[in-house]
């Protein structure tokens, strides 16, 4: 049977009492049409270089975006460096590898007015791994491979609980987050000596 993502019942609900306070959170158009962004993921990092900006005070991980224009742009972390080719209006986030190098993630990050944006990371070696929403009884990202990441755009504003889930099994829980129109949330599932530990953070541009 087929799941729909949202029920319409569930989205009414969604749109009473404190959770409309979301949209103050809306993100601003201050960059150029063709502007990129570049981020890094780096769990045991606390700053980076990107095109000659250095970015700090990692939440999850996770650095904020770094507004570039589109062409050959240099990353560097821990000594190492890459470049990325940047194409027009694209978002990369860089994940960092055991052995220092770089894997480098497209990220769909669209800034819907009516929508926010998910994405998730698996730096598991676990495959597989999806983002299932329990209240919406369905999927939210689908078969996120290890050291890699998927996005998708989800109905806001919404607060919802998630599960991250391989071959039916949750392997960590992150609860109550909090979905704004056109900004974004991304979710690190990581483990260490068999124990998976989710966290989440709200995408942030270094301006």
């Amino acid at each position: 049977m087929t799941r729909t993502f949202i029920a319409a019942g569930l989205i009414a609900a969604s749109l009473s009492g404190p959770v409309q306070a979301a949209d103050k959170g809306l993100y601003e158009d201050v960059f150029a049409p063709n502007s990129s962004f570049i981020r890094v993921l780096a769990p045991q990092d606390t700053f980076a270089t990107v095109n000659g900006t250095t970015v700090k005070d990692f939440d999850a991980g996770v650095s904020d975006y770094v507004n570039v224009l589109p062409g050959s742009i240099e990353v560097s972390l821990s000594g190492n460096a890459t470049t990325v080719e940047a194409g027009a209006a694209t978002h990369y986030t860089l994940i960092k590898l055991d052995d220092d190098s770089f894997e480098v993630v497209t990220d769909e990050i669209t800034n819907n007015p009516s929508k926010s944006d998910v994405t998730l990371y698996n730096l598991t070696a676990t495959e597989g791994v999806e983002l299932y929403a329990p209240l919406a009884d369905a999927v939210a990202i689908e078969a996120v491979g290890p050291m890699a990441g998927s996005s998708r755009s989800l109905k806001a504003p919404l607060t919802l609980d998630f599960e991250l889930r391989a071959d039916g099994k949750v392997l960590a829980e992150v609860p109550q987050i909090e979905l704004i129109r056109r900004s974004g949330v991304s979710i690190v599932l990581t483990e260490t000596d068999g124990t998976y530990t989710a966290t989440a953070t709200r995408n942030s541009y270094l301006k």
